[in-house]
């Protein structure tokens, strides 16, 4: 009498893929390409002035500069264009993003509801605790140290990712997206906005932030949202520190 197959039973996915997907703590490892490379340069360029709003941006120029194929700077500037960070016109080539005030009205349009939103979600779930505090605070203290060393673009990223993870807390990944539409275009303006105002005050105005969010008054929550991101946006003269920036520049040139 032939005996049954033992044949092993197949578990229905491996065990490491469904700790994986169970513990928040894995994360896929995401290689650094030279597209990535790229888009960091130009955003660093543009977030400290080196490129102006407004400047046109030559691949010839970049494929210089960086010391890459024209193939991967090609890519880096259409992912830009896609964000709002350059325009692409006929005859006028490629161009950094124009900061005016009807450019920096059209993004507080935009931005204020959204935080908004997002700090309303949070509170109202109670995410407004010791746990996400900390996450703040830690953003403020990279602010603090890109500001010890003297890196604008570094800075501007540290702000742009307290943002990012204030914005978080609402658990909302619609919201997180929209938000994102718009965080390439913030971190050159937090780049520009330190010719015009000292890091410390900056820094400051987020432990504000921080301070009220913590209390968890919804109303007064709202109102340091819309002063925060007023007074950040048009607090500073953007273009006439563009105009002087670009003169020093011609100067020098």
């Amino acid at each position: 009498m032939a005996g049954k197959s033992s044949t092993p039973s197949r578990k229905s996915s491996a065990p490491l893929a469904q700790e994986a997907a169970s513990d928040g703590n894995w994360q896929a490892a995401r290689p650094r390409t030279l597209v990535d490379h790229a888009v960091d340069a130009i955003l660093s360029a543009a977030s400290r002035g080196l490129i102006l709003p407004g400047d046109r941006i030559a691949e010839p120029d970049l494929v210089a500069k960086l010391g890459m194929s024209r193939v991967p700077i090609r890519e880096a500037l259409r992912i830009l264009e896609s964000q709002g960070i350059v325009t692409s016109e006929p005859y006028k080539g490629i161009r950094l993003m124009e900061i005016s005030h009807q450019r920096l009205e059209q993004i507080i349009d935009v931005r204020i509801p959204l935080e908004t939103l997002a700090c309303r979600r949070a509170i109202e779930a109670g995410r407004n605790g010791a746990e996400q505090l900390n996450q703040l605070y830690q953003g403020v203290a990279q602010m603090q140290t890109m500001m010890q060393n003297d890196d604008v673009y570094g800075f501007a990223s540290a702000d742009t990712d307290f943002h990012r993870t204030l914005c978080s807390f609402a658990h909302n990944p619609v919201l997180s997206n929209l938000w994102e539409s718009i965080a390439r275009q913030l971190t050159v303006i937090f780049g520009l906005s330190t010719m015009g105002k000292s890091m410390s005050d900056i820094i400051e105005e987020h432990q504000r932030l921080i301070n009220v969010f913590a209390e968890g008054d919804i109303a007064q929550m709202t109102d340091e949202i819309e002063n925060h991101i007023r007074i950040q946006a048009l607090d500073v003269d953007y273009e006439t520190l563009i105009t002087q920036r670009r003169q020093q520049r011609s100067a020098v040139g």
